[in-house]
């Protein structure tokens, strides 16, 4: 990073310390290390309340798409140079000397909503018409093979104007089929990544209320997929409670199991279309309320997105027809 103009030696008073997180490999195949902890400086920081886009959101956009390019920015984050009075803030120190940020560093509070708002201004007027941005991840879709390659044209673009530097190994050109956002696209509609889904059909049995939250937030990426989530995940979530006595009982070992499979045989959801009517098909329990969204002739449609939650204890007083409206 020294060489590479990212990093600069210090004199800085300030000094975060350092930890060792193991990322994914570069392009070269190196594992990459993060390292520096910002926890104190962030803590000083007033927040940026830019907003990230809705992960949903962005993929209901992709409906009549056909054609498909994901971009990549090159480690996206050290692009942003950092203003000359917020380099010393950044200061770290090493066994080989004190260094300070020229480029904006990962770990920093406000490093992505600096970032998203950068990329909204380089695709300003074409972001949600012929492509979608999240921090560093672009997606340009097409109806026909001609559209397709003139959005791509215009982005490639923007981004050269811009001085923004692609990684080309983690770049997908013209296909029919990407990666995007932890979902498969495609023109027949959004998919669970099995990639993603590895460390959810491998997650051993949770042995305390730590395990359970993790394997829970991992499911519930995914949760849009899954019909009662929430009543099938209840057994799991009541032992997160200061309340509950930790208890791994067969109700608990059947729900994890429940909530696997679900995901392993997860249906392909169908993008929104907005110009035709939706159906909404609402099931209440005594503790739960489950919801699909569906288009197409009853008996035929296709859903669209899950919902489910929990009632709270005053609904769960409510009779069938309060509860499912």
């Amino acid at each position: 990073m020294l060489e590479d103009g990212i990093i600069r030696t210090s004199a800085s008073q300030w000094n975060a310390p350092l930890l060792v997180v193991l990322k994914k490999p570069d392009a070269s195949g190196k594992p990459r290390l993060r390292v520096v902890d910002f926890q104190r400086l962030n803590n000083l920081t007033i927040g940026d309340s830019f907003p990230l886009p809705n992960i949903t959101d962005i993929l209901d956009q992709l409906g009549n798409a056909k054609y498909f390019t994901t971009l990549d920015l090159a480690s996206g984050y050290h692009q942003i140079p950092m203003a000359e009075n917020d380099k010393k803030k950044t200061a770290f120190s090493t066994p080989y000397g004190h260094y300070e940020f020229n480029r904006m560093p990962f770990g920093l509070k406000n490093a992505p909503a600096t970032f998203q708002r950068l990329m909204n201004s380089v695709l300003t007027g074409i972001q949600g018409l012929r492509c979608l941005v999240y921090l560093d991840d672009i997606v340009i879709y097409g109806s026909s093979l001609e559209d397709h390659n003139k959005r791509l044209t215009e982005v490639l673009r923007r981004l050269r104007e811009n001085n923004l530097k692609l990684q080309p190994d983690k770049c997908e050109f013209l296909r029919k089929e990407v990666i995007y956002l932890g979902h498969i696209i495609s023109e027949n509609g959004i998919m669970t990544d099995p990639s993603k889904l590895t460390a959810i059909k491998n997650f051993p049995a949770p042995k305390r209320i730590k395990d359970i939250q993790s394997f829970i937030g991992l499911a519930g990426y995914y949760r849009i997929f899954i019909e009662d989530f929430s009543r099938i995940a209840k057994p799991l979530t009541k032992l997160t409670k200061k309340s509950e006595k930790f208890v791994w009982s067969a109700e608990q070992q059947n729900a994890f199991d429940a909530l696997k499979e679900k995901l392993m045989t997860a249906p392909v959801l169908k993008y929104p279309d907005f110009s035709e009517e939706f159906n909404v098909t609402i099931d209440a329990s005594n503790y739960a309320i489950g919801a699909v969204l569906s288009q197409g002739p009853v008996g035929n449609d296709r859903p669209v997105a899950y919902a489910s939650r929990i009632l709270s204890r005053a609904e769960q007083n409510y009779n069938t027809t309060e509860r499912n409206y």
